[in-house]
C-alpha cells in the first residue's frame, strides 16, 4: 500500500537517486548509533510500549516456521514502507524544506503517533517520535531515502536480534 501511495505522489519524478558521499555515510552511522543508544538507555527507565508488547506477544504465538516471514516484514518490508510514507511522502508534500523544519516535525510526530498503538502514553510517544525525528533529519540532510531506510532496517534488525538468534540456533 505504501509503495502505491508513494508512486502516485511521485509519478514521473526522480526520487530514488543514490549519492554516495562520505559525510552521508557518517550521518548514517551517527543516526544508527544515536537511535541504538537512546533505545538502549530508555529501555532501562521506561517500561515496554504497547507496540513492543504487541510484537513480543506475536512472536511468542508464532511457530518457528513463521519467524522468517515475521522478520522479513518487521525488519525489511516495514521499514521500507514506513520510510516511503513518513519521509518520502510526508516530508516532500507538507512543509517541504521549511526553514523551521515543519517537514521534519510533522514526520516525527506522525511516526511517533502511529507506533504507540492504542495506549497514548507520553513516554512511548517520545521514544518513537524521537526515532522518527532522527530518521527525518537524516533524510533532510541527505535528501535521499536510502539512508533513513538503511538506518531503520538496521535498528529493527538490532531490536529483533533475539528472534534472529532463535531462528538460526539449532534448538
Amino acid at each position: 500500500m505504501s509503495a502505491v501511495i508513494y508512486l502516485l505522489v511521485f509519478a514521473g519524478k526522480k526520487t530514488f537517486h543514490f549519492k554516495w558521499q562520505l559525510r552521508y555515510f557518517i550521518y548514517l552511522l551517527l543516526g544508527y548509533i544515536t537511535l541504538y543508544m537512546s533505545d538502549f538507555f530508555l529501555s532501562y527507565f521506561i517500561p515496554s510500549s504497547s507496540n513492543q508488547i504487541s510484537l513480543n506477544e506475536t512472536i511468542e504465538m508464532m511457530g518457528r516456521q513463521e519467524l522468517p516471514y515475521f522478520l522479513l516484514i518487521a525488519c525489511f518490508i516495514g521499514p521500507i514502507a514506513e520510510e516511503l510514507i513518513y519521509r518520502g511522502v510526508l516530508m516532500t508534500t507538507f512543509f517541504k524544506n521549511s526553514p523551521w523544519y515543519g517537514d521534519v516535525l510533522l514526520s516525527a510526530i506522525i511516526f511517533g503517533y502511529i507506533h504507540i498503538n492504542f495506549t497514548l502514553t507520553s513516554l512511548a510517544f517520545f521514544i518513537y517520535a524521537s526515532g522518527g525525528l532522527i530518521l527525518a533529519l537524516l533524510y533532510r540532510m541527505t535528501k535521499n531515502l536510502y539512508y533513513p531506510i538503511l538506518v531503520h532496517i538496521f535498528i529493527n534488525i538490532t531490536a529483533f536480534w533475539n528472534v534472529w538468534l532463535l531462528l538460526f540456533s539449532g534448538s
